[in-house]
Order: structure tokens, then C-alpha cells, then sequence
């Protein structure tokens, strides 16, 4: 058993495990979230900029108007949700890093079989 690299892959282990704690705390918050991009776009060339919710509906991707009045409302709500699908596709990432350096901990912990060579 060698302690050194043993040593590395639990800290690494350790580091990515409070990683994946953060990545929980943004998924699990409590924000209010709207399940859409949020979309500025001009209809012509020095047009003013108007606002839509972009979603998928069905399978199909759906634009929702965002009156002038409501955009910040609307813009914060998108906003969350990009953040919440940004932390659990990173979370999905770290917990694979993870499940990769425990298995590594495990294989570094076994005894050789019996009759094989010593060195």
C-alpha cells in the first residue's frame, strides 16, 4: 500500500466532495426559477431591443413575449435557472471525479493475491 498516493487521492477526494456540497447548496436553493432562456433581440437593425422567454414546450421551442415592465421580473428568474442546470451538470461531472478516486482509494488499499510476485 503506498501512503503517499494514497494520501493524494483521498485529499483530492476530499476537496472534490466539498465542491459537489456547493454545487448542492445552489440546487437545492430556493430562488424562484422560470425554465427558459432569456432572450434580448432586435427585429430589425436599430430597432429597440425587445424580450422573450425562450422554452422548450412539447419538444419544440417556444418564444414568450416580456413586456418592458416586467423584464427584470422575468430576466432573475431565467437567470436561476441557468444557474441551476449550470451546478447540476457540474455536479453530474464531480460526482463521476469522485466515484473515479474512491475506486482508485479501493484498488490502492488491496494486498497483492497470495503466490504472485514479490517485490
Amino acid at each position: 500500500m503506498n501512503l503517499k498516493s494514497l494520501s493524494f487521492h483521498r485529499k483530492k477526494a476530499s476537496l472534490l466532495i466539498r465542491k459537489r456540497a456547493q454545487l448542492e447548496r445552489i440546487a437545492m436553493g430556493r430562488s424562484p426559477m422560470v425554465a427558459a432562456s432569456f432572450m434580448p433581440r432586435r427585429l430589425r437593425p436599430g430597432a429597440p431591443v425587445v424580450y422573450y422567454l425562450s422554452a422548450s414546450i412539447q419538444g419544440e421551442s417556444r418564444h414568450r413575449y416580456v413586456r418592458k415592465g416586467e423584464v427584470e421580473y422575468w430576466r432573475k428568474r431565467a437567470l436561476a435557472w441557468r444557474r441551476f442546470m449550470k451546478a447540476l451538470a457540474s455536479w453530474v461531472k464531480v460526482n463521476r471525479e469522485i466515484e473515479k478516486e474512491l475506486r482508485e482509494i479501493g484498488r490502492l488499499r488491496c494486498e497483492p493475491l497470495p503466490g504472485g510476485k514479490r517485490e
